[in-house]
């Protein structure tokens, strides 16, 4: 991975923690995601305007199916996710579902996209899946399962599942069939939004509750969510996927910490062993050409 793709998903990752850590205090269900799907709309449309005149050449009738799919998937993700946050803990679900997410991704990259990573790519995922389950604490959630944490686990590899699938789609879309990432990111969330606005739109007054409780989470997600996916879009660009998906996961560090220091959550003897082998990872990743 070189020095542009590698620059571009650390940044994505930790806006990423950011959002997420917006999206877990206000935690708010359907209406706050489409609310937020708004704001990011307004955001991004003006350069989904001029990528739209440029490529719309692109939007062959696979580039369709990779659209619509992506967007199926992304709405069950941002609904998934919420669910998360509202039965569990932040430090549960969020390193799960970031966790698990590319370890399905990976294989996703391998089977359908027919990569290969190379000894040193191999042995870099394999450090940051093993820091991930260690700073998920996965391992005492198994050993000593709370209901909170059986939540947590249930929720968080459920999102993982709809990442890992998003992520191949995209893989898909971006590299194999060449789709210009702002031009299929806009038209996603375009129709991601579309899907959600019947059920959101049947209760007017949620979507001015929502609004007035969690404002300034809404504005801050719709316009660091896209940006931070975006990033992760133009790098896939430059970079194969199966090494863009573990690195992305630097942003469960920047949550363990973000956790730590903010919501005043522990950090372990296990979070801090597995966020070396984090560590130990990304460096074998970065330094791949």
């Amino acid at each position: 991975m070189n020095t542009t793709a590698f620059g571009l998903v650390v940044t994505g990752a930790l806006l990423h923690a950011i959002w997420n850590l917006c999206a877990k205090k206000a935690s708010g269900g359907l209406p706050f995601v489409w609310l937020f799907g708004i704001v990011s709309l307004v955001v991004s449309f003006p350069f989904g305007w001029v990528a739209w005149s440029e490529h719309a050449h692109q939007l062959s009738f696979q580039a369709w199916v990779a659209i619509t799919a992506s967007a199926v998937v992304h709405g069950g993700y941002s609904l998934v996710l919420q669910k998360g946050y509202r039965e569990s803990d932040f430090s549960i679900v969020y390193p799960l579902a970031r966790g698990t997410g590319p370890l399905f991704a990976v294989l996703g990259a391998i089977i359908v996209l027919g990569e290969a990573p190379s000894l040193r790519g191999w042995l870099g995922i394999l450090s940051i899946l093993t820091g991930i389950f260690l700073i998920s604490g996965a391992a005492q959630a198994l050993l000593v399962p709370s209901p909170t944490a059986r939540a947590g686990l249930l929720w968080g590899a459920t999102t993982g599942l709809f990442i890992a699938g998003y992520t191949v789609i995209d893989g898909w879309a971006i590299k194999a069939l060449g789709i210009a990432p702002v031009l299929y990111y806009v038209l996603v969330l375009a129709l991601r939004t579309a899907m959600l606005a019947p059920q959101a739109l049947r209760n007017p007054d949620s979507l001015r509750t929502q609004w007035s409780a969690n404002g300034r989470y809404i504005v801050a997600v719709g316009v660091l969510s896209p940006l931070a996916y975006v990033l992760v879009l133009f790098a896939l660009t430059i970079a194969p996927l199966s090494y863009v998906a573990p690195v992305r996961e630097l942003s469960m560090l920047l949550g363990v910490l973000f956790g730590a220091k903010l919501l005043r959550e522990s950090f372990s003897l296990s979070r801090g062993i597995g966020t070396a082998c984090m560590v130990a990872g990304v460096v074998l990743l970065a330094g791949i050409q």
